[in-house]
């Protein structure tokens, strides 16, 4: 698979190798040719909630097997990632709660949170 042979609508993603619906809306995806990971931010204001978070930021293998779920920065409720980059080899995500995040791709653990405003 390589970065031209994927595309996404509404919950689904379709590459070469699966075509696959997910839990929530995409927002967008960065493909990462030297692991063939596909990062994939849902929207955020697809699962608005009271109470809890939305970790939506999730990895996709080359066949479309899940291998992590995002760690967010805080314990507050609403908490997500409104948006993410892949920037001098690093995945960069902000959250909704003011903290721009240094994203492991391996794991989906917080490497580093620097809060913005």
């Amino acid at each position: 698979m390589n970065s031209s042979n994927f595309s996404f609508e509404g919950k689904v993603i379709t590459t070469e190798n699966f075509s696959k619906e997910l839990d929530y809306p995409i927002q967008s995806i960065i493909y990462l040719e030297n692991k063939q990971y596909l990062i994939v931010l849902y929207d955020r204001d697809s699962n608005i909630r009271k109470w809890g978070q939305f970790p939506n930021i999730i990895c996709l293998d080359s066949k479309g097997e899940k291998i992590w779920t995002v760690e967010l920065p805080t314990t507050d409720t609403g908490d997500s990632y409104s948006r993410m980059q892949f920037k001098n080899g690093k995945l960069i995500a902000d959250s909704w709660c003011s903290f721009s995040c240094e994203i492991n791709v391996n794991t989906g653990k917080i490497i580093e949170s620097i809060f913005t405003k």
